[in-house]
């Protein structure tokens, strides 16, 4: 009896494993994607929509406000080519505010570290 115990608690563990290895979900630190923070070095810019992949390579948009100088956005995931078009309202242009341009970023997918900046230093309009 006691080897059956044995051998249903090593059974049921490896189940588990392997059901947590074979999830998807976010992206491991540095591994295939990066989370991103918009610093805005103008002052001007109070959201910006990001066009890009997420860490499976797949499209993504998210429209993030920006109210403060560095603005994370945390458990979004993004790499390699990434566009940023940048509004002076706080909710990407919706609200009718004015568009200041966009932008071209690289999100270097493997790299140390959760988090790569990307920077705005002027404006198109």
């Amino acid at each position: 009896m006691r080897k059956r115990t044995l051998g249903t608690a090593v059974a049921s563990g490896a189940l588990a494993l392997a059901g947590v290895l074979g999830t998807g979900g976010q992206a491991f630190a540095g591994n295939n994607g990066q989370q991103i923070f918009i610093e805005d070095f103008t002052g001007k810019v109070n959201s910006v929509k990001i066009i890009g992949q997420d860490q499976k390579g797949a499209p993504a948009t998210y429209c993030l406000a920006t109210p403060h100088r560095v603005t994370y956005l945390n458990g979004w995931w993004w790499r390699d080519y990434t566009r940023l078009a940048k509004w002076a309202d706080s909710n990407c242009g919706a609200s009718g505010g004015k568009f200041l341009g966009s932008q071209d970023e690289w999100v270097n997918s493997i790299q140390n570290g959760d988090w790569t900046g990307l920077n705005i230093y002027s404006n198109t309009y």
